[in-house]
């Protein structure tokens, strides 16, 4: 041994630990020609081979106090009655110099003891880079077993060495290797090689009870790392279900410490972006060595609702709520709802993950939570729809008959994008349900009350604007309020009325801006010609002859942008497309409109994807999905970066859609178009004359959008379509509701004062007890929403856990608090903690610790008293 380490070894005791005296015994008197050139500055070294005891002791006591001395003797240490220098020796260090004494140097070691146990690692020491990653993982203070559990994380490569972290790099090392069950990894050998299994076993029977054999102590029996994790995740398997099936009792670990735990190890291990996606692939392996789906059958979705532990439980509990989805009661959805909630904040369907599995997890539940709305309306309006007028169901229309329509369409989305059979019969279901229970509902009750009050000849209800005086309701107030302002209309293509409610929730999340939602009466027929005339500037409406279905606006025709803009020039305003406006940067923008007061944005999503009759109309409701992120955007950039205030959103007309096949008595009977008609569609008949027919109805364009012109139409009843048109899923021109109430959305920029009111924030979460106290292994805690959700207080993901300082020593929990009521008692929701070992101090202060699971900050701490009386019962 050089110098050099000699210097780096006695540096470490007197500069990184502090140490004033260090005392070194060299009997054999190796290194006494090295005195001279250790590097040791601002240190006096001196050889006791001949200095006197006495004066030395002196002078470190009385005469020098403050300097650091190296006091080297080249002999053996004396016996500790004849030592001169023993009570100077008590706080001071010794320091050696043979192989292990150097490495117990370098690692800066505090407890001598631990010298004999290093010379038993010899093999393990042997490597210059072992040792250095040795360092990196402890602390001085270190323990015999910290030392073994830090040399088996430098084996496995392991970033920390807490029980936790090494069986999480084994389980990492055993799937990148794709060893399955039944193969150790080859750093098993390894740390038997290196003497190290036992402490590896030792560690795992006093963390997580593993009753570890004698056999596998003294490896006559080599460990099976597959059938521990079996066993680990059979174990958290029956503490999530609260009960040990038959087939489960030779596997689960047999003690309540060792079952919290165990629970608490999963958890953190499926908690970790960096090795939960081996737990994904062990989880599979243990799920097809037990057959878990064959045993999931008896056990029912409260047993389920609490397991994370197989992806074979998701899918159980996914098939259980679509078979009881469509007839259960509406307490039982209402639970059905909250069980959703809790599996969204689970592992499976986490979207703190964003992989595939938890993406196809998270739309299959939003497909169920959707099914549930529809269903639960079904319930509340069992007996039908009862209205006694145009004016009552058109309004009730608005207030809550459109959430069937929402709800429908986020089911067939989201079943769409997930793809999967697990739907296929909640499909039929929805389907039934929506096209055969409801659209035949609301047609037959809409349909008698347009007929008892002759509604064609009178296309007109109280209290609701006309859409072919949008200009005169909508638009011009604007300018009579502020007459150099600029208004910006965009016109989106079958944007319908329930479409409308949700993008006017997602621009309300907006500090910059507020939407109010409002509607008016489509003209008939519902379509694109007639809709976008109806909305433009006008003093009269006709169709002519020999023009086709062109509309004409004071004479002009209306057939495209340019037509339109050239109309829109009479009133200082300008028509652009969607797609025009969306390529322009800011300051282009602001030069095309400097010298606008109105302009018309014309957005074509959902019309011109759907209405085609082609595989692409099956995607109707993603292409609304689309409709309103871009709309969204849209308002957005015209707000903030075109010099405007106020933006309205409106559409042209509505739609029908559904996803089955219509069935021939949905067909209006008639076969064959008349000769008379310029224009034949799914939903209409428009001619100059028609003939009479007593299967549809029948009016003028007259009444029911003020054309000038005595312009006939033919619509079918309810949502039936035309025998002669081919496609049938997308369609519109009718006068369902869903087609008629033409959304308004008035959207106007908020700026100062109005702005901060906007100010968004999350709820608050607490403990609605101060101090807390944890008397078992696994314990469930209150906590509670401080108040309701709404339009400026959000929803909250906390993540919930027991920390003993930094250290978390439970299961983390997560959970969302989204109660929208006033009710105390549905605010409240309970936490299931599970504490890891069992080695706690009742006198200690734990805390529960409540965080924000998205910006990972803390929001309350609560000091928990661990008094643990009994541990060792299962259950």
């Amino acid at each position: 041994m050089d110098s050099k380490q000699l210097s780096q070894g006695l540096q470490q005791a007197f500069f990184a630990e502090n140490h004033r005296i260090v005392f070194w015994y060299d009997p054999e008197q190796s290194f006494a020609e090295v005195l001279g050139e250790l590097d040791l500055p601002k240190v006096r070294v001196l050889n006791m081979g001949g200095e006197s005891t006495l004066s030395v002791k002196l002078k470190l006591e009385l005469e020098d106090t403050e300097g650091r001395y190296l006091l080297y003797f080249p002999c053996s240490e004396p016996d500790a009655e004849d030592d001169w220098l023993l009570d100077i020796k008590l706080y001071s260090r010794s320091f050696y110099a043979d192989k292990v004494s150097m490495i117990f140097n370098e690692l800066g070691l505090q407890q001598m003891s631990l010298r004999e146990h290093l010379a038993h690692r010899e093999s393990f020491l042997r490597s210059a880079a072992r040792v250095a990653a040795l360092k990196r993982l402890i602390q001085p203070t270190a323990t015999a077993e910290e030392l073994d559990q830090a040399m088996i994380a430098v084996l496995l490569g392991a970033s920390a060495c807490d029980i936790a972290n090494l069986l999480c790099t084994l389980a990492e090392l055993t799937v990148r290797d794709d060893l399955g069950l039944e193969t150790n990894p080859a750093v098993i050998d390894e740390l038997y090689q290196h003497q190290l299994m036992p402490a590896l076993l030792q560690a795992l029977r006093d963390e997580v009870g593993y009753p570890a054999s004698v056999e596998e102590f003294s490896g006559e029996k080599p460990f099976s790392f597959g059938h521990f994790l079996i066993r680990l995740l059979a174990t958290g398997f029956c503490e999530s279900i609260s009960e040990i099936p038959s087939w489960a009792s030779a596997l689960a670990i047999p003690s309540a410490s060792a079952r919290a735990t165990s629970r608490a190890l999963l958890s953190r291990w499926r908690d970790s972006s960096r090795h939960y996606k081996a737990y994904d692939a062990v989880s599979s392996w243990v799920a097809d060595a037990l057959r878990i789906s064959e045993k999931l059958d008896g056990l029912s979705l409260e047993a389920l609702a609490n397991v994370a532990t197989f992806e074979a439980v998701e899918r159980q509990i996914i098939i259980d709520l679509t078979l009881a989805i469509p007839s259960a009661a509406p307490g039982d959805l209402q639970l059905f709802s909250r069980l959703i909630g809790e599996r969204l904040d689970n592992y499976w369907a986490s979207r703190h993950k964003d992989d595939e599995v938890r993406r196809k997890y998270r739309r299959l539940y939003g497909a169920l939570a959707a099914a549930i709305e529809l269903f639960g309306l079904r319930l509340q309006f069992a007996a039908g729809f009862h209205y006694t007028s145009t004016a009552a169901l058109f309004q009730a229309y608005e207030n809550e008959l459109f959430r069937f329509d929402s709800a429908y369409r986020h089911y067939v989305a989201a079943s769409q994008r997930a793809h999967v059979e697990l739907l296929k019969k909640l499909d039929e279901e929805v389907e039934q349900c929506y096209a055969y229970w409801y659209l035949d509902q609301l047609g037959r009750n809409w349909g008698d009350c347009v007929e008892a009050e002759q509604r064609l000849t009178q296309w007109k209800i109280a209290g609701v604007p006309n859409q072919q005086n949008f200009y005169e309701r909508w638009v011009q107030p604007q300018f009579e309020k502020h007459r150099s302002k600029r208004l910006v209309v965009i016109i989106s293509d079958a944007f319908r009325y329930e479409a409308a409610v949700e993008l006017r929730e997602r621009i309300n999340k907006k500090r910059y801006s507020e939407a109010t939602l409002a509607s008016q009466l489509g003209v008939l027929p519902s379509y694109t010609t007639l809709g976008m005339a109806s909305l433009l500037p006008h003093k009269t409406l006709e169709y002519r002859e020999g023009a086709g279905d062109t509309v004409f606006v004071d004479g002009q025709s209306t057939a495209g942008t340019a037509q339109r803009d050239k109309i829109l020039a009479h009133y200082q305003g300008m028509a652009v497309t969607a797609d025009e406006v969306k390529g322009w940067s800011r300051d282009e923008g602001r030069e095309k409109l400097k010298d606008k007061q109105l302009v018309y944005v014309y957005h074509n999503v959902i019309d011109d994807r759907s209405d085609s009759g082609g595989p692409s109309e099956s995607d109707t409701f993603q292409h609304v999905e689309v409709a309103i992120e871009e709309l969204t955007e849209l308002t957005r950039k015209i707000l903030i970066h075109f010099n405007t205030s106020t933006v309205i959103i409106t559409a042209d007309h509505g739609f029908l859609f559904q996803q089955s096949k219509l069935e021939a008595a949905d067909r209006t009977a008639l076969v064959d178009k008349p000769s008379s008609s310029f224009k034949s569609k799914k939903r209409y008949v428009l001619g100059h004359t028609l003939p009479d027919a007593q299967e549809v109805w029948q009016s003028s364009t007259q009444h029911t959008a003020g054309t000038a012109s005595d312009t006939r139409f033919w619509i079918p009843k309810g949502a039936n379509r035309f025998h002669f048109v081919g496609g049938a899923r997308f369609v519109h021109g009718g006068a369902m509701p869903q087609e008629i109430v033409v959304p308004v959305l008035t959207i106007n920029q908020l700026r100062g004062e109005k702005a901060e009111k906007r100010t968004r924030r999350k709820v608050g979460v607490i403990s609605p007890k101060s101090a807390l106290r944890m008397v078992n292994s696994i314990q469930r805690f209150d906590l509670m929403q401080t108040e309701p959700v709404s339009e400026q207080v959000l929803p909250v993901t906390v993540a919930v856990a027991i920390y003993e300082g930094d250290r978390m020593i439970s299961s983390e929990e997560v959970t969302t608090f989204d109660c929208a009521t006033d009710s105390m008692s549905e605010r409240l929701k309970q936490v299931r903690l599970s504490l890891s070992g069992s080695d706690f101090d009742r006198k200690k202060d734990y805390f529960l610790v409540i965080r924000d699971k998205d910006l990972n900050t803390e929001l309350e701490r609560y000091r928990v008293t661990i008094d643990l009386a009994f541990t060792d019962d299962f259950f």
